[in-house]
């Protein structure tokens, strides 16, 4: 357990190293800082050759490299252009809905004609008649003798 303890100490200690060469330290963590290197020989070390790596970087010329580095940034995507892209798919997707709906309802009213009790003629002569009515009007309402704009069946 203390071997665990010790450890997460060192790590903590370790990124306020970095945090000191930065400056970005306050004097009570700095002192807390120094007391632990101070009793661990380990983190003094580590401190040690990260100041050292630190102020060589810092001491370091700058050098040019031999072509321009470009960093291309990704393009933001709009969040008003996904809307309308949302709110364009979502009015295709109901307008869809709607005409197979509508498709449906004429279908379910074409298909209650065929559903009907098919009628029974009497004699072939009142089919025949039927069948002659249908072919010169060309309209039927699907019930025996209702024939539109012809009023009654002639006989």
């Amino acid at each position: 357990m203390r071997l665990v303890r010790r450890l997460l100490v060192c790590e903590r200690v370790r990124a306020q190293v970095s945090l000191q060469l930065d400056g970005e330290l306050s004097e009570l963590e700095r002192r807390m800082m120094e007391s632990h290197l101070a009793r661990c020989p380990e983190c003094g070390s580590f401190a040690r050759d990260a100041a050292s790596l630190t102020r060589l970087l810092r001491e370091a010329p700058l050098e040019r490299p031999p072509y321009p580095v470009v960093v291309r940034r990704p393009r933001r995507v709009s969040v008003v252009r996904l809307q309308v892209g949302f709110a364009a798919a979502l009015a295709v997707a109901m307008l869809g809905v709607a005409v197979q709906t509508a498709g449906l309802e004429r279908q379910g009213s074409s298909s209650q004609l065929s559903l009907q009790t098919p009628v029974r003629y009497d004699t072939d002569s009142e089919l025949a008649l039927e069948v002659r009515l249908i072919l010169d009007n060309g309209r039927w309402s699907g019930q025996r003798g209702d024939h539109q704009g012809s009023g009654a069946i002639p006989i």
